[in-house]
């Protein structure tokens, strides 16, 4: 492994150990921005040293909400995998009509969308992860983002490094203990450019603004270790999310009747002396199954 890109690689491959997806379809959301495009060029990387039988796609969603620039963007990963050898799936998505039929603003159907259209093809094409390139920077923003709209303990947690998606797909983020400073700094060595997405600049979101305006005062006046201390944060409410879960699973068991499709059916004698928060999280585990 060339050592001027030990720290990022080595980083990864600690954080999701090489082993769990070598000989299995791994599909990689590729934006064109710098981040995905890292994630993409570290994960070949990997494979090459490390060989193994699966295979490695690319998946690009092409929202059309930036008019040309979308278009560019679709193209231009095109073009990358080509150079790389590596097959690609331009995805189509109606962002617009979701926003419509769901209630919700463009960012919010925007993500709703994207995830259906990545999880269905990574599936169509027998992948068992689907890797996102989330860092460690968008964690910080992810944690201050929920903490300002009062989000629980749940939320507190921040981005998971790994989560089922489905029963036969696993979403991972391997680049998540890498700064972005680290990501471009990978990239520039090797000489592999990227595209900026010009609407991670445009005010009106709030997540644009908490990176260029909120965190950059918060560093400056009040806290020069505040991306360690959300990221504390986060560990602990992590650490804690899993043991109420464990707990208020232990409580389900004793009081589950029988589950079918749309309905459970629960013995709630002696509920009320549980505290709450086991008694709310155990339902929420049990509405979950009964889906």
């Amino acid at each position: 492994m060339d050592a001027q890109f030990k720290n990022l690689l080595e980083n990864y491959a600690d954080h999701l150990p090489p082993a769990l997806w070598l000989d299995v379809h791994v599909a990689i959301a590729l934006s064109s921005g710098a981040d995905s495009v890292a994630l993409l060029r570290a994960t070949l990387a990997i494979k090459r040293i490390c060989e193994g039988q699966g295979e490695i796609f690319a998946l690009h969603v092409n929202h059309h909400l930036r008019g040309e620039e979308s278009d560019g963007d679709a193209l231009w990963c095109a073009e990358l995998c080509g150079k790389l050898g590596v097959p690609v799936q331009v995805l189509e998505g109606n962002v617009t009509a979701r926003a419509q039929a769901e209630g919700d603003g463009i960012e919010a159907a925007a993500r709703a969308e994207r995830y259906t259209l990545l999880t269905e093809a990574a599936e169509s094409r027998g992948a068992r992860y689907l890797f996102l390139a989330h860092n460690r920077d968008d964690q910080v923003e992810t944690v201050l983002f929920r903490l300002l709209r009062g989000t629980g303990v749940r939320g507190l947690a921040g981005m998971a490094e790994s989560r089922p998606l489905t029963p036969a797909l696993t979403l991972a983020r391997p680049l998540l203990c890498c700064t972005r400073g680290e990501i471009l700094e990978y990239l520039a060595k090797l000489g592999q450019d990227f595209r900026t997405d010009s609407s991670n600049a445009a005010r009106e979101f709030t997540r644009n603004r908490i990176r260029a305006e909120l965190l950059p005062l918060l560093r400056a006046d009040y806290n020069t270790q505040v991306d360690d201390a959300l990221l504390r944060l986060a560990g602990q409410a992590g650490e804690m999310q899993q043991f109420v879960e464990q707990n208020a699973r232990e409580l389900l068991d004793t009081r589950r009747e029988r589950v079918k499709v749309g309905e459970i059916v629960l013995r709630v004698v002696g509920l009320r002396d549980q505290p709450a928060l086991l008694v709310s999280e155990a339902l929420r585990l049990a509405w979950r199954e009964a889906q």
